[in-house]
């Protein structure tokens, strides 16, 4: 055998195959369902089809689904499962043309108490960026037909869920969802009983003239100079494309949300007080991989001059299960 010809050879094969391993080492190739690059567009309005609006969706809570009897009696809902506990007087409901509806009525239920709850359904606790501190809140829908419902003008529903440990500062609020990238609360007129708050032994009964979102707040001093605006501090690619992120008082049962603005590329708060404990959480879907970004802190430190308090968070990937996990711990 001629071992001079075959240390050349040796020599030539190692070359070709470290040069194909180099080669491929140079090209990149996305798995299934990833994008092929990070993304680092903000968008001017959210639609239905960005990864942050399929990221909420699948956030969502299940509601509770039960049935009652519209008719001339008073109709009590036990929805143990859902956590309340409503009266409905008799022929309480309408269908949006103005006719009285009777007989069978479907109902949806859903309770939130918990903060981590409050960012899964995207219900912040702030009413025009005044801050709320929720006793909870609450959502109830009716129909027939394949029709939603509505309460007759002038009627009123009786709420009641339970609260170790009731406020007698609560007022009622009403969910406005007109806008809806950003949900808000509004105060409900405060004439006759149909908007009142009764704070009880560990539970708050509650009368609403309205049906969807109701909450049961009050309003949180936030008047005076001494408030702070915060804003994230985050990688490229987390944009309000694929991003949600929100403010959470740990010491208070208040939510804000924290609204991209294209033009800084930043998440930023309304005005909030100083010196609280808070939590800046962080939602986002990119391909099929979801993150989660979170930081403690207190308001009011590391002010710029602009008067905002800049929080730098890099979110690391987590399976939706533990990102929900995560929220109910909130």
């Amino acid at each position: 055998m001629n071992y001079k010809n075959i240390i050349p050879l040796l020599f030539i094969s190692s070359s070709l195959l470290l040069t194909a391993c180099q080669k491929d080492t140079d090209v990149f190739i996305p798995d299934p369902g990833q994008v092929s690059g990070p993304d680092t567009n903000w968008v001017a309005t959210i639609t239905a089809g960005m990864p942050v609006t399929i990221l909420q969706n699948n956030l969502l809570l299940e509601t509770y689904t039960d049935s009652f009897e519209v008719n001339a009696n008073l109709a009590t809902v036990n929805a143990t499962a859902a956590g309340l506990n409503i009266n409905f007087p008799p022929f309480c409901c309408q269908r949006p043309n103005g006719l009285t509806v009777s007989g069978k009525v479907y109902l949806e239920l859903l309770l939130l108490k918990n903060k981590g709850d409050m960012i899964r359904m995207a219900r912040p606790t702030s009413s025009n960026n005044r801050l709320l501190v929720s006793g909870g809140s609450f959502f109830i829908k009716l129909k027939k037909d394949g029709e939603e419902l509505q309460l007759k003008p002038s009627t009123y529903i009786q709420v009641k869920f339970a609260d170790p440990q009731p406020s007698p500062l609560m007022k009622v609020f009403y969910g406005d969802e007109s806008n809806p990238n950003q949900f808000n609360w509004l105060p409900a007129d405060t004439a006759g009983t149909a908007s009142q708050v009764i704070a009880g032994n560990q539970f708050y009964q509650l009368y609403s003239r309205n049906l969807r979102w109701v909450n049961c707040d009050y309003f949180y001093d936030t008047t005076g100079a001494n408030r702070v605006k915060i804003q994230t501090e985050l990688p490229a690619h987390f944009t309000n494309a694929n991003t949600s992120v929100y403010l959470v008082f740990n010491e208070m049962r208040t939510v804000v949300g924290m609204y991209g603005e294209p033009t800084v590329k930043k998440f930023i708060s309304g005005k909030v007080p100083v010196g609280k404990p808070i939590t800046i959480v962080v939602i986002s879907k990119q391909g099929n991989d979801y993150y989660l970004g979170k930081q403690i802190s207190n308001s009011g430190l590391n002010v710029t001059g602009n008067s905002n308090q800049s929080v730098p968070i890099t979110p690391i990937k987590t399976g939706l299960a533990d990102i929900k996990a995560y929220l109910g711990t909130l």
